[in-house]
């Protein structure tokens, strides 16, 4: 049974089939892990087992495809850049390489549900906001497509590494950029050189000097693995930062150990799952299915925003431009956060709280010069970033209407139409500058006046 995700696919399933289940043993969350990704302080090392190359993608892996295609027997031992030059060299050149890789990358990407196995790994991992390093050997983009990443390929590239955000440095080109990709041995050999004496290598050093290394998609067999891992022991020495390494192999376990490397036995998703779990009931982070819930919320935002245009007027009502105002910070905070979501950014708590300081800490200085249209979208906003962090029964309640001066913002439009009509005595002062603003503008009744997301040069997050 081909159980994909069940952030896809809530199908009923027996796990005692899924194939991904059956890889889902458990395991102890190693304690010093666990302390590095709070702090940021985790590198991760992400192989071909995570991405197109799982089994459970295609029927055989690329170099069992090429190996097939070239009849190399099953007693000739070939490494993978072996194999790509034996290709290179029999199948007239380089370019039919490349267009063989492409082709596996676009078949995944045409059917979605290759796609979706593909990259459940990056899809998981996406929203903990605690992985900011990535370092890969393979050549799809996923990381940049599913989690928020700016890919590094190129030497030039390194100049922008101080920017913020997420990374991932591509050790062997990308598909975006077929002449970048590293595959036939001629390949490995300059790309290791540069790793040891060129600026990436340097790069990359200095990136792990004090970080910790966590290994996934990788077995003891694997070329990438060997390579990598042997230089950087080589070259670092003593300033080799601690390893781990999720994997499926048992039977490698005391070799894991020699290398230097804590073997954690499970499928590297449900690893990322585990962890993920574990930050939620920590209270540092939001479980993935709140942002469900703001995609939901969204649309009904929407609908009583269209609702306020379309049942009244600016010039007969002008009070109704905060809670226009007011919707259109909650519609912009929803939709950051949707825009943000793969980035991990939402589902970090203390991002969260830290931005309602900042916009609280605005506020104030907008009630001192009577913004009044300022205020409520920034009302709208924090309710936004409020949302996220109450529990189910709180977000029904939330106000979906604006009306200064009220002791309880209304969520229904019949309560908000009530007091609509007492909005001069609920507040005169913010009445008085809607109206004011309405005669200045020249409005007429077919106005719809829109907030920008936009408040001061330092606008908080």
């Amino acid at each position: 049974m081909n159980h994909t995700d069940s952030k896809y696919d809530n199908t009923p399933h027996d796990p005692a089939e899924c194939q991904f289940c059956k890889r889902f043993h458990e395991f102890d969350l190693p304690e010093p892990l666990i302390a590095e990704l709070l702090s940021s302080g985790v590198v991760l090392f992400a192989g071909a087992g995570i991405s197109t190359e799982d089994k459970s993608v295609f029927p055989c892996t690329f170099y069992e495809e090429i190996r097939s295609e070239l009849k190399v027997p099953e007693t000739e031992s070939l490494s993978f850049s072996g194999l790509m030059t034996k290709y290179c060299a029999q199948m007239n050149g380089r370019a039919n390489l490349l267009r063989k890789i492409r082709e596996r990358f676009e078949y995944t990407r045409s059917f979605p549900e290759l796609y979706r196995i593909a990259t459940r790994f990056h899809y998981e991992l996406s929203t903990l906001f605690f992985i900011e390093s990535i370092v890969t050997t393979n050549w799809d983009d996923y990381f940049e497509r599913e989690c928020g990443a700016t890919a590094f390929v190129m030497p030039k590239d390194f100049a922008f590494w101080s920017l913020p955000g997420r990374k991932v440095f591509k050790l062997h080109g990308s598909i975006t950029n077929l002449g970048s990709i590293v595959a036939t041995s001629a390949d490995y050999q300059q790309c290791y050189k540069r790793l040891q004496k060129g600026i990436l290598g340097s790069s990359l050093k200095m990136m792990l000097a004090t970080k910790t290394i966590l290994y996934v998609g990788y077995s003891f067999r694997d070329e990438d693995f060997t390579r990598i891992h042997s230089m950087l022991r080589k070259d670092m020495g003593e300033l080799m930062p601690r390893g781990f390494i999720v994997t499926l192999d048992r039977g490698d376990e005391q070799r894991y150990r020699e290398l230097g490397l804590i073997p954690i036995f499970t499928d590297a998703t449900n690893f990322i799952s585990v962890i993920k779990q574990h930050f939620i009931e920590g209270k540092h982070m939001l479980p993935d299915e709140v942002f469900e819930e703001v995609s939901a919320e969204l649309t009904i935002v929407r609908a009583a925003h269209h609702r306020l245009w379309d049942e009244f007027n600016i010039i007969d009502t002008p009070d109704i431009l905060y809670a226009a105002s007011y919707q259109d910070g909650l519609i912009h905070a929803f939709e950051r956060m949707l825009g943000l979501h793969n980035s991990g950014y939402y589902s970090h708590i203390a991002n969260i709280t830290n931005a309602m300081l900042g916009y609280y800490e605005l506020r104030k200085a907008k009630v001192q010069i009577r913004k009044y249209p300022d205020i409520a979208y920034i009302d709208g906003y924090t309710n936004g970033l409020l949302y996220l962090l109450h529990n189910h029964d709180i977000r029904e309640m939330l106000p979906l209407y604006y009306i200064f001066g009220a002791r309880q913002q209304p969520r229904s439009f019949d309560e908000f139409s009530h007091l609509l009509e007492r909005a001069f005595t609920l507040h005169k002062s913010a009445s008085r500058y809607a109206r004011q603003m309405v005669q200045g503008r020249q409005c007429n009744k077919e106005n719809v006046i829109h907030h920008p997301p936009f408040l001061a040069l330092n606008i908080p997050k």
